[in-house]
């Protein structure tokens, strides 16, 4: 008489798959993300890169740059954010320099373009 001996083997060898695919996955071959769109960084990453525009826009002065890669993060109004994270890196005692850039790009973001002294033929 044949003896009945369930379906075991098949939630043993589940287990067995689920656990070798989490450790190839974790440490063998992990997820290594090479081209990301800006706007879908962490919160914490969103502020480093802000703050990397910044710098950049403190060394160059290449304003328009600054704008295209802000435009990157999708952020409704990016002054307001330069500015939020300034104020939040004061208030937590950051650094002052870093607070500094953050305002002056802001700054920089909020100034209406200016007007041309060209005259005017008068009719």
């Amino acid at each position: 008489m044949r003896e009945y001996r369930g379906s075991w083997y098949l939630i043993t060898g589940l287990i067995i798959g689920l656990v070798l695919g989490f450790i190839y996955s974790k440490w063998v071959n992990p997820v290594q993300y090479e081209s990301i769109d800006p706007s879908a960084l962490s919160s914490e990453n969103l502020k480093q890169y802000r703050s990397m525009i910044a710098w950049a826009y403190s060394a160059n002065g290449d304003l328009v740059r600054a704008k295209a890669r802000l435009s990157l993060l999708r952020d409704r109004y990016p002054d307001r954010a330069l500015i939020e994270q300034a104020q939040q890196i004061l208030a937590e005692g950051g650094s002052l320099d870093e607070a500094r850039v953050l305002g002056v790009l802001a700054a920089a973001l909020d100034q209406k373009p200016a007007e041309t002294d060209t005259p005017t033929s008068a009719p």
